[in-house]
């Protein structure tokens, strides 16, 4: 975090021995540790957080149901859904049909870029006329306004992408991938220059739309793409 705080997010189980999805922080750079006093509502797992404002942490986490956003602003002590943030994410149960997983996502990081502060998540998409995951998407979100990158590969069933993260260091974009490779697994980092500079370019369309916008009276807030 911007304090230098360190956070990694955590499943656990609950009285009721029902999966939650917590945090776990170090305020000593990881001599001590300190888990979180809330958790979850029972059943969400595979937590993903970030840092979205000032101490204030974001926790995505889904369940057979549905994928929710959480936030806290006292490190984990207590959980609120976060209903006005990272709107392209939530999936929801609706008439017996189960939520679409294509929402689920796989990695998210915040960055600062261009001055602005942004969070980037990955999402599988499927190909048409296929019933599985493919590439993962990239997307780009200031929190007002979403744009989607595209895919960042084409995976085959000899090249099975599995899982992905995102980094964001010394002013490059780059993406792991762990991937089943015929008989074995590996993971591959690659560095995204050609979306980071389309980011770059949305986020100065962005930029002139604010200003075009400003003089006007037409709100701009929850914006999809440019």
């Amino acid at each position: 975090m911007e304090n230098g705080m360190l956070v990694f997010p955590v499943e656990g189980v609950d009285k009721a021995d029902e999966s939650v999805s917590m945090i776990v922080y170090s305020r000593d750079n990881g001599s001590s540790w300190v888990l979180s006093e809330g958790v979850s509502p029972a059943g969400f797992i595979g937590p993903l957080v970030t840092e979205w404002g000032s101490g204030q942490v974001l926790m995505i986490a889904h369940s057979e149901h549905s994928q929710r956003v959480y936030e806290s602003r006292d490190m984990g002590k207590t959980w609120t859904e976060a209903r006005g943030k990272l709107s392209g994410v939530w999936g929801e149960l609706r008439s017996g049909v189960s939520w679409d997983e294509k929402l689920r996502v796989d990695a998210l990081i915040t960055a600062t870029i261009e001055g602005r502060k942004l969070m980037l998540y990955t999402q599988k998409r499927y190909a048409l006329g296929e019933k599985k995951a493919g590439a993962p998407y990239l997307w780009v979100t200031d929190n007002n306004r979403t744009f989607s990158v595209g895919p960042l590969s084409v995976d085959s069933t000899e090249n099975e992408a599995l899982a992905n993260t995102l980094l964001y260091s010394g002013g490059n974009l780059y993406i792991a991938q762990e991937k089943y490779m015929a008989t074995h697994k590996g993971i591959s980092l690659a560095r995204l220059t050609e979306e980071l500079n389309t980011i770059k370019f949305v986020l100065s369309t962005w930029a002139q739309l604010d200003a075009l916008f400003s003089k006007s009276s037409v709100p701009t807030a929850g914006l999809v793409g440019f």
